[in-house]
């Protein structure tokens, strides 16, 4: 392998061995966590094609030394390579010889031959034989040009080394920025252009997602309670076979059923975890969709909620200053595609001054009020203190 393709390939496995160091750092040091939802094959996948990478890498490393498949069989020297440039007796060739009869005793011929043929070609090669005071003694000099392009490498292998460098630029250039300077988080400039103040609490896109009723179509986040032990207690289980205390254990009245025909406070405890202080641990997109609900907003009016978020300044109906502005990133795909989902928090007095995009955990009473034909959850405030940030600072 020539210098130049030495140095190429050694080039290609750099290049490769550095997307796998990308996408292995990113999954091993929890990075990837900010930038695909937890569920599907997203964060699986930059594991699985990082070690793929890696293995490619290592395969053509240790592998530089081996002959090119297709080039075996080729020799590139005047011997083995396929081509017979020896001239035999009665080869066919007609030689053209100019002598006289006899000629051969103590004549000197002298031969210019130029060869570049194949045996039985039939090509006349134009020998010439003078007079017989010619030398017999035939010296061949084969000029040997092999070109073997058998092989397709890419830009790197056929550009010359302008194109090589704006190759390699282009592919090692984006991924080692985007592991060095890609952000973590949102700008609360890019936040704002996503529409943090602009919110539809009519929607209805992902409310089932974030519904508090508990109608079964998402598992319950209340803490399990105990069961409780039938009034009547059951036989033992011996006494099974005696058909009077069968008869006596399953003539117990049976509980009344819970209806769920509407919304009530049991069902929302049964729905949501409390904390210690009996308040409800909700996420912004829960107290988001309440909005849209007002068999919801009936139960939740005046209860006591916790929740933890990003604020940012209120700038919407917040003239004496009292508000600030909540919000959770909320992903569909990837965080490309997330949005923004936020409520006011009032404090009834001058919000506290926090640095934007600070995490807080906020406890208050559940309010709502009308702003033309949205219903708006109002958070009032009773307690709020900076927070570390969640696992996943986007919830999807």
């Amino acid at each position: 392998m020539s210098g130049t393709r030495t140095l190429i390939h050694l080039i290609s496995v750099a290049l490769l061995l550095l997307w796998s160091a990308v996408l292995l750092y990113f999954h091993y040091s929890g990075r990837v966590n900010e930038y695909l939802p937890g569920d599907g094959i997203f964060r699986p996948m930059v594991l699985y094609t990082g070690i793929g990478l890696a293995i490619m890498g290592l395969f053509n490393l240790l592998t530089m030394g081996s002959e090119v498949a297709g080039c075996e069989g080729h020799d590139h020297g005047t011997g083995g390579c396929g081509h017979d440039h020896s001239h035999d007796k009665g080869c066919g060739h007609d030689h053209g010889k100019e002598a006289k009869s006899g000629c051969c005793g103590g004549h000197d011929h002298d031969h210019a031959h130029s060869h570049a043929h194949h045996e039985g070609c039939g090509h006349d090669h134009g020998h010439t034989h003078h007079a017989c005071d010619h030398d017999h003694d035939h010296t061949h000099a084969h000029v040997h040009s092999h070109t073997h392009d058998h092989h397709g490498h890419g830009i790197l292998e056929e550009s010359g080394w302008t194109g090589r460098l704006v190759a390699i630029l282009i592919l090692a250039a984006p991924i080692t920025w985007a592991a060095i300077q890609s952000p973590d988080r949102y700008s609360a400039n890019a936040v704002l252009n996503k529409g943090v103040y602009n919110q539809n609490y009519n929607s209805t896109a992902r409310a089932d997602e974030f519904t508090l009723r508990g109608d079964g179509s998402k598992p319950s986040r209340a803490t399990p309670k105990p069961v409780p032990l039938p009034d009547t207690p059951l036989p033992a289980p011996e006494k099974f076979n005696d058909p009077e205390a069968v008869a006596k254990a399953s003539s117990a009245p049976p509980k009344e059923a819970q209806s769920y025909g509407s919304f009530t406070l049991e069902d929302l405890k049964q729905q949501i975890e409390q904390n210690s202080k009996g308040e409800f641990v909700l996420q912004v997109p829960e107290i988001y969709y309440t909005g849209g609900d007002l068999e919801v907003q009936r139960v939740i009016t005046g209860q006591p909620i916790e929740t933890t978020a990003q604020v940012l300044p209120e700038k919407v109906n917040n003239a004496n200053g009292h508000r600030l502005r909540i919000f959770r990133m909320l992903v569909q795909c990837c965080a490309a595609d997330a949005r923004p989902y936020s409520v006011p928090v009032d404090f009834g007095k001058k919000a506290p001054d926090f640095k934007e995009m600070t995490w807080v955990k906020i406890s208050g009473i559940m309010s709502y009020e009308k702003d033309g034909d949205q219903t708006i959850p109002v958070i009032k405030a009773t307690h709020i203190e900076e927070t570390t940030a969640p696992d996943n600072t986007m919830i999807y």
